[in-house]
C-alpha cells in the first residue's frame, strides 16, 4: 500500500474519540490505497485502489501507546474487489460430507 491516503479525496472521514487513557479514530472509509507489491492480509496485490472502513483504539500509559488494536471491514474491501465472500464460503460448504463427527476416544487416542 505504497500510495495509501488519509483523509483526501474529499469523500474520506475520521472520528476522533478519547476517554482517560483510551483513543479510538473511525471512519467510514476513512483510508484509500492501492493493492500492490505482494498484497495484505492474504488479498492478491490487484493494483486497483479500494477504500478501507476500519476502526483504531489505542491504549495510552505513562504519555507512551502501550496497546492498539485494528479493526478493518475485510468483508467490504473484498467486496470491491469483485470477490464475493460468502458466496465462496457457500461453494466451499458443498464439499463437506454430511453427517455427525464421532467424538474423540481420548483413551484410545
Amino acid at each position: 500500500m505504497p500510495d495509501r491516503k488519509l483523509d483526501a479525496m474529499g469523500n474520506l472521514m475520521s472520528h476522533w474519540i478519547a476517554q482517560g487513557e483510551y483513543v479510538a479514530e473511525t471512519g467510514w472509509p476513512n483510508m484509500r490505497l492501492t493493492l500492490s507489491d505482494d498484497g495484505w492480509m492474504g488479498i492478491a496485490p490487484a493494483g486497483r485502489e479500494v477504500t478501507l472502513r476500519s476502526l483504531d483504539f489505542w491504549r495510552m500509559e505513562d504519555g507512551l501507546i502501550r496497546e492498539n488494536w485494528v479493526l478493518v471491514d475485510l468483508m467490504n474491501a473484498y467486496d470491491q474487489l469483485g470477490v464475493d465472500v460468502l458466496a465462496r464460503m457457500r461453494e466451499f460448504n458443498k464439499a463437506r460430507v454430511p453427517g455427525r463427527v464421532p467424538p474423540l476416544d481420548w483413551n484410545n487416542a
